[in-house]
């Protein structure tokens, strides 16, 4: 081993999902020149190719049910951390960190708790006894602070990705993300997704695909327009990911969260289009993207023809670059400083929880619990206001169609 300490990284990683490897880039790229990196891997779920991928190759792999490791003298704490997950897929690691009296981190997470839960609820606990909690989203931390949680107001880790220069040939164009959701896609989806790639050429764009899991390369064989040589097959690695985005005209999400992130992040023109999730028959809002989108303020329409009847014919002067406000950016410094700090000074060392200097104190571009309040309270009624028009327009359509307008 490199280095007398080592660290646990956990996450669902090893699958081939983009945004969930750029956590891990980034997290490894952080730490690497302090610890050992110890990432421990469901190979049940995990790609067949993992253990060729960077930053695997530079790892201590071991399986999930390897935990009797983090008693190992050398274990400094464990790093939970990325997107929607919460400590439960990695409970046994969590629990089994804190018996072992390793440090324990969760950040760049959403996380809520439902209104009403009792006082003793495990949460409550878990939440208590962690050395770090950060979350990435304004809706999360406006949800914990007010049920009096301590927690950092960070960011998500793929902020910090690096970047892969794509060649020449696969520069320029018009980029589409389009996420699988366990089911194949239904007709009214494969007509729409046609429209969308008519309508870009038509604009004057080479249409290609980038899947962002392998779930997802196996879903565009769903669509007969799409052939395989229009499809950029890089999922595994998040950098080149970022690289073909970063050159791209611009990039559609139709689906995935972290197309929007590292387009932002790499200043190429983005938006959203609900993916049309079916479930039972009833469609079920992408909401993740829904709220992403409200916080910085990137279009999200709730169909296809919503967005080509925005865009119009002039489609390339309306689209624009939106950047993340600098305070994301500082957001996450502050993120991975505690990660630092906290992973590498003895626990009599830390400041006490409300103490100057402990993570749930002032954090670069957070919001008092009073703005909070105000803010979610601005939002709700914003999206309220939203939904009344969209309920009104549905009314008029249908009175429309029956020849009542």
């Amino acid at each position: 081993m490199k280095h007398e300490k080592s660290v646990v990284l956990l996450g669902f990683f090893a699958r081939g999902n983009a945004g969930d490897e750029a956590f891990l880039h980034v997290q490894y790229e952080l730490l690497k020149d302090q610890y050992n990196i110890i990432v421990p891997i469901e190979h049940k779920n995990a790609h067949p190719d993992f253990h060729k991928w960077y930053p695997y190759t530079e790892c201590e792999i071991i399986n999930y049910d390897e935990i009797p490791r983090l008693y190992g003298q050398d274990v400094a704490g464990i790093h939970i951390g990325g997107g929607s997950l919460a400590f439960g897929f990695s409970g046994q690691f969590l629990l089994t960190a804190m018996d072992a009296r390793k440090k324990t981190l969760i950040s760049g997470i959403d996380a809520s708790l439902k209104p009403r839960l009792p006082a003793d609820h495990i949460r409550f606990a878990i939440y208590d006894r962690l050395d770090f909690l950060s979350v990435r989203t304004v809706k999360s931390i406006d949800n914990l602070r007010k049920n009096n949680i301590p927690v950092h107001h960070g960011a998500d880790w793929a902020l910090g990705l690096g970047v892969i220069e794509p060649p020449k040939d696969k520069r320029g164009g018009a980029l589409i993300t389009i996420r699988a959701f366990g089911e194949p896609p239904g007709d009214e989806h494969r007509r729409d997704m046609l429209a969308l790639h008519k309508y870009l050429e038509r604009q004057g764009h080479k249409v290609r695909y980038l899947p962002f899991a392998p779930e997802d390369r196996k879903f565009l064989d769903h669509f007969p327009h799409i052939r395989p040589s229009i499809i950029e097959n890089v999922w595994h690695d998040p950098r080149q990911v970022k690289g073909l985005i970063k050159e791209a005209d611009f990039v559609v999400s139709v689906g995935r969260l972290h197309t929007l992130i590292l387009s932002m992040t790499a200043h190429t023109p983005t938006f959203a289009i609900d993916p049309k999730i079916m479930a039972d028959g009833r469609h079920i809002l992408n909401r993740k993207n829904v709220f992403f989108t409200e916080e910085v303020g990137l279009p999200f329409y709730y169909s296809v023809n919503e967005a080509i009847e925005a865009y119009g014919d002039d489609f390339n002067t309306k689209v624009t670059v939106k950047d993340f406000a600098p305070d994301y950016y500082e957001r996450l410094k502050s993120q991975m400083g505690y990660v630092r700090q906290i992973l590498g000074t003895p626990a009599e060392e830390l400041p006490a929880r409300g103490t100057e200097g402990h993570w749930a104190g002032a954090t670069a571009g957070g919001r008092t619990l009073a703005v909070s309040q105000a803010q979610t309270e601005a939002d709700e009624a914003a999206r309220e206001e939203k939904r009344r028009l969209k309920r009104e327009e549905k009314r008029r359509e249908k009175l429309a169609a029956k020849g009542k307008v």
